[in-house]
């Protein structure tokens, strides 16, 4: 790590030497309550708001559901999407798709790549993150020849460290160059990062309806100091957008990802009683290999003029995946009370073959949009879709096929009833992915097989003077997967998730800036094995009620120090997959809590270069909180913590 730091200290010094001229500022620029156009969920730089995230959003998982876009471009996600490349992500769900073509039903996590650097430009930033942590980059703006050649990238290292005691070690550095050749920009990227020391948070599992005591003291690791992991996460490709002619243009790319898993460990505390009594397990991964190839063409047509405009779309999207499982090794190092410390001797690892899963999916797509000014938009979407999967069980050696080749649709019809109110109705049916199974299920790993989800939806916005207020109402249903009887986490009933949703979003005067959302939401499972009283009918980790408030007021003090608060909360919720006799036939409930961040963030310079600081108190009064990551499943969620984050652009 020692020869990365002085690598990035000579390329940022060599980066400063060579500009004749300060730059227009771009990371001091970064605030994503300020940028933010609903409270539904947008990540700029370190920062995060709105309530739903890339991970969770209507109570599903978008970036597993396959329904991810890099500049609106279909990509399929492996691994994460360097911060280097990213200027922003932004979740679209109701309104906000609404000018998407071919949208999905669990929302769309919209990547925003860097754009063409109008001028010469270093940004170094340092983040100095909870329990000694921290992230150092450095990006580049590069305009090569004026207005036809550019060049953005960067460096990042960072040591991330959470109240659970986890810890993750890494670096990366991206390179984009931009070129322009007359009404057409094409942008190859490649970004490469190592994660070379993993400490992942251990896991509880429940296996009745005691639910241990979180440990009183923060940074307490449980787990093994020689179980450490290491992976990387390599992304290259492409994107292409054209001006053919006055009317038709053409947008399309092609991405390839790996995240390959060189050594993986899972420590798991299964919970046998009350107190704390478990057993102490760990699961060692041998390497296994995951990686994508995806794209997207589309050609549109454009007719009509300013007041009338329709648009036609026809476009080929497809990905081509491999996901390999199995082969790990357990280990039962016997009774422990959780909380306390077990360290355990390294042993010998006897890895089998790894299983493979290859999925190929396709679709052709015809859309269309129509606009009438003053009147509203009709969005039709139609795709004919192709699913081809196979899983090759390393044990057996029996290999597994499935085939599906569904038609797929979106509408959505949006109306202004005023200059300033607008009302819009939809409907969406999309094949998804489901994700793979998680660390505590016998088939860890697995990629699970894609699904049809269906949504409608329908809602209300108001357009005022500096913001928007947004009503929603959404319905959506797919499979629902959890644990069988041998643990294996499968398909076993019908998941619905009926729910409203409200953001408010404004610049009230010069000085205060809020984001305010809330949704509260009725999911449910539906199906034989909830019938039989096997499986409960509400899905493990979804909150009835979820909200979050982020404002910030601009003093006069220093010239503008704006003092920023957050605070969010979360309902009760589900953790266990099956209801007891002992609650009354009730599943294991976690209660609800709130959280406070509190914050100063200050602009300045230093002479001619912009500085931003930014300081926060996470969850200033320590509430302790399981997070629910599966059926059954859980760790600790983020204890109070403190954060400096400094930038400066040159």
């Amino acid at each position: 790590m020692k020869w990365w730091g002085g690598a990035l200290a000579a390329m940022i010094f060599c980066g400063l030497a060579a500009l004749p001229q300060a730059a227009q500022a771009q990371r001091t620029d970064e605030n994503a309550v300020a940028n933010a156009d609903d409270a539904f969920g947008m990540n700029v730089g370190t920062e995060s708001v709105g309530i739903y995230t890339e991970r969770d959003t209507r109570g599903f998982n978008p970036l597993d559901a396959g329904n991810a876009r890099i500049d609106g471009i279909y990509y399929d996600p492996v691994g994460v999407l360097s911060g280097r490349l990213r200027e922003s992500t932004t979740i679209r769900v109701g309104t906000a798709s609404e000018g998407f073509p071919f949208h999905a039903p669990t929302g769309i996590v919209d990547y925003k790549l860097r754009p063409f650097p109008s001028e010469f430009g270093n940004s170094v930033s340092y983040f100095f993150s909870a329990f000694g942590g921290n992230i150092r980059d450095w990006d580049l703006r590069l305009p090569l020849i004026d207005g036809k050649l550019g060049l953005t990238g960067g460096l990042a290292m960072a040591d991330l460290r959470q109240s659970s005691g986890s810890r993750n070690v890494g670096w990366g550095w991206t390179v984009r160059p931009i070129i322009r050749l007359g009404s057409t920009e094409i942008a190859p990227y490649a970004s490469q990062s190592s994660f070379h020391k993993t400490f992942a948070a251990p896991l509880v599992v429940l296996s009745g309806t005691d639910v241990p005591e979180l440990p009183k003291q923060r940074r307490v690791y449980l787990g093994q100091d020689w179980a450490r992991g290491n992976h990387s996460n390599d992304q290259y490709g492409i994107t292409v957008k054209s001006r053919i002619t006055e009317r038709v243009s053409l947008r399309g790319g092609l991405f390839y990802a790996t995240s390959p898993k060189a050594r993986g460990f899972s420590e798991i505390f299964l919970i046998t009683g009350p107190g704390g009594q478990a057993r102490h397990l760990l699961s060692a991964d041998p390497h296994r290999a995951v990686h994508s190839t995806s794209g997207e063409g589309t050609l549109a047509l454009r007719l009509g003029g300013q007041k009338v405009q329709h648009r036609i779309f026809v476009g080929y999207r497809a990905r081509n995946r491999l996901t390999e499982t199995g082969g790990s090794q357990r280990f039962d190092f016997g009774s422990v009370t959780f909380g306390e410390f077990d360290p355990e001797p390294e042993p010998q690892f006897n890895f089998t073959d790894v299983s493979a899963g290859r999925v190929r999916q396709s679709a052709l797509m015809l859309g269309y949009i129509g606009s009438v000014e003053g009147l509203g938009q009709l969005n039709l979407g139609i795709q004919k879709g192709r699913y081809r999967a196979q899983f090759r069980d390393s044990t057996t050696g029996l290999i597994d096929r499935t085939r599906a080749s569904p038609w797929l649709y979106n509408a959505t019809l949006t109306v202004h009833i005023t200059s300033s109110l607008s009302a819009y109705v939809g409907s969406e049916r999309g094949l998804e992915d489901s994700g793979v199974a998680p660390e505590s299920a016998t088939n860890k790993g697995e990629q699970l097989p894609a699904t049809l989800a269906t949504q409608y939806e329908g809602g209300l916005r108001w357009k005022f003077t500096g913001g928007q207020f947004i009503l929603n109402a959404f319905q959506i249903t797919k499979p629902y997967f959890s644990f069988d009887g041998a643990r294996n986490f499968v398909e076993l009933g019908r998941e619905r998730h009926r729910g409203i949703e409200a953001s408010l979003s404004g610049h009230f005067g010069e000085r205060f800036n809020l984001l305010a959302g809330v949704v509260a939401m009725k999911a449910q499972v539906t199906g034989a094995a909830v019938d039989r009283g096997e499986l409960g009918r509400r899905p493990a980790g979804r909150p009835a009620v979820h909200a979050r408030i982020d404002a910030h007021y601009r003093t006069d003090i220093f010239g503008g120090l704006t003092p920023t608060a957050s605070l969010a909360y979360n309902s009760s919720r589900a953790a266990s997959s099956r209801p007891f006799g002992t609650l009354g036939g009730k599943q294991v409930t976690l209660p609800g809590f709130a959280a406070l961040d509190l914050g100063l963030r200050q602009k300045f310079k230093i002479g001619s270069v912009p500085f931003s600081f930014r300081a926060v108190v996470d969850n200033v009064f320590d509430k302790k909180a399981w997070k629910v990551v599966a059926a059954d499943t859980l760790f600790s969620d983020g204890r109070r913590r403190f954060s400096i984050y400094v930038a400066a652009d040159f």
